[in-house]
């Protein structure tokens, strides 16, 4: 017979922790503006952080909704700063383009699961996935580039 309590908890202990590796690995020091993480002097690190960051914006801008009007403008940009990431990498740490390639793959869905996060909680609270939101100034950053 099924133990109803101990599958409860043993999957709330699984959810826990993966969630507490998904935040503590990804953005615990990138959750900062994007403003304000290119004030910081270190400018090799923050192309990287900047290219991951404007990849999972756009990434999870088409993903929510790929029948938008900008859906394809949204996932050549993704795309690019993808791209633009994985040479970065390569670029700073001495990667080979497979290894860094998978990585920020890894990273990038990792990302854009909390940005899909944001944008449905803003639409509700403020009726724009961007608007209203620290987001929003990072999006114009982003268009930037």
């Amino acid at each position: 017979m099924f133990n109803y309590k101990d599958i409860f908890l043993k999957s709330f202990l699984f959810f826990c922790i993966i969630l507490i590796l998904f935040t503590k690995s990804t953005y615990s020091n990138e959750i900062k503006p994007l403003k304000e993480i290119l004030n910081n002097k270190n400018s090799e690190i923050n192309s990287l952080i900047t290219m991951k960051r404007c990849a999972a914006i756009y990434g999870a801008l088409y993903y929510i909704n790929p029948t938008d009007v900008n859906s394809n403008e949204y996932e050549n940009r993704f795309k690019i700063f993808l791209q633009s990431a994985v040479l970065e990498d390569i670029k700073l740490n001495n990667k080979s383009e497979d290894e860094s390639y998978k990585n920020q793959i890894e990273e990038f869905k990792t990302s854009i699961k909390f940005f899909i996060q944001i944008y449905l909680q803003n639409l509700k609270k403020n009726n724009s996935y961007l608007k209203g939101h620290w987001i929003e100034d990072d999006f114009s950053v982003c268009e930037k580039f």
